[in-house]
């Protein structure tokens, strides 16, 4: 086994596409800061002005009434004249910096809207407003700031806060890269099949450090992101890592940032396996790296094109491949709503690679898969 480890190392240390991947990693992060930059994200007096307008355009959709407690307005034209006044109320304490008044506000304005939910006619507004999962994770995280007596807002060119959305936002692109990281992983083997016949290694074992070779490669694009960012931590320094995070897991509940980074990277790890090994299974029966491509594409895309298909095959892997959406409880607010979480994706995904793993031991091992 060493002894091929050894010989996939020769053959890969002149390989581009793994400087290329680096490359493309550092790009991307660097991007993500540009982003941040151009698009004013984190400013949340820019965000609350724009919740503001929204509220209008809302309530717009109503005929003018009196919203008063005895006004003739509907309970629910009522409660969202309460939440545009919240909202202002937002404004207003960003504007003067009184960060415990915002929190205080966003608190209140949470209960409103876990009020509204319930409300006649709601069905009819709900998606221009947030969801039931995503206000319940904006109350728990509001609470537990004024619980903590909070009056800080995290600035995401810190290092800690910057990680935080990077890793909430990179969920789908993570399946794309590794897709096009790993489309061609055996592809040199069967057009020059005199790569690995003049080595004294077994097939199998010589596939096997392929995998390691590839996942090593894996590790250090992962570890690049956490070094890219090191600028932010030298100029803006550390951000705080216990700051919550509200998550899905069945009920929205509320999780440190740090915690967050670690099961990002956990996922993407393990996503990464199972990428691999299906390249490996697409690469030995097409033997063409589009193809491939292709294949992996089809089935990622399939559940986002067509959401139906969530709640048809619910235990399918790809559901679970963009598992910031599964985080952030998406299935949950589908026209046919269904209760997965990345908890029962661990398992699906993880049954997913040992069945793989059989499936390339037993006919690579065996010899009844053409090779060359």
């Amino acid at each position: 086994m060493l002894r091929a480890l050894k010989v996939g190392l020769i053959i890969e240390r002149g390989n581009r596409k793994n400087l290329v991947a680096l490359v493309a990693v550092v790009m991307i992060v660097f991007g993500f800061m540009f982003y941040i930059k151009a698009q004013a994200v984190g400013n949340q007096l820019v965000e609350k002005k724009g919740d503001y307008y929204s509220a209008q355009a809302i309530l717009s959709k109503f005929q003018i009434k009196d919203a008063s407690e005895t006004g003739d307005g509907s309970d629910l034209y009522k409660n969202l004249t309460k939440q545009k006044s919240k909202i202002a109320l937002q404004i207003a304490a960003l504007t003067m910096d009184r960060k415990s008044m915002y929190y205080e506000t966003s608190f209140q304005l949470a209960e409103l809207r876990q009020e509204a939910f319930e409300l006649e006619g709601y069905e009819n507004i709900a998606e221009l407003l947030p969801s039931k999962v995503q206000n319940s994770m904006d109350y728990l995280y509001f609470k537990w700031m004024i619980d903590e007596g909070k009056d800080t807002i995290s600035d995401l060119f810190q290092y800690v806060p910057f990680l935080l959305f990077f890793f909430m936002h990179v969920g789908a692109g993570w399946y794309i890269f590794i897709s096009f990281h790993t489309s061609s992983i055996l592809l040199d083997d069967f057009e020059h099949s005199s790569i690995i016949k003049g080595f004294p290694v077994r097939f199998d074992h010589y596939i096997l450090s392929k995998c390691m070779i590839t996942f090593l490669s894996i590790v250090t694009s992962i570890l690049l992101i956490f070094i890219c960012a090191i600028p932010l931590w030298i100029i803006n320094g550390l951000g705080n890592p216990l700051e919550p995070v509200g998550i899905y897991v069945g009920n929205a509940t509320l999780i440190s940032t740090i915690q967050y980074i670690a099961m990002s990277v956990g996922y993407m790890l393990l996503i990464s396996i199972f990428v691999m090994l299906l390249s490996i299974i697409l690469n030995v029966l097409l033997k063409n790296m589009y193809l491939t491509l292709f294949v992996h594409f089809i089935l990622f895309f399939l559940p986002m094109i067509f959401p139906s298909l969530i709640s048809l095959i619910p235990y399918n892997p790809f559901n679970f491949m963009n598992f910031n959406d599964i985080l952030r409880g998406l299935p949950v607010d589908l026209v046919k709503p269904v209760d997965i979480t990345m908890n029962l994706g661990l398992v699906i995904i993880c049954i997913s690679i040992i069945l793989m793993l059989f499936v390339i031991k037993t006919f690579f091992s065996t010899g009844k898969i053409n090779r060359a």
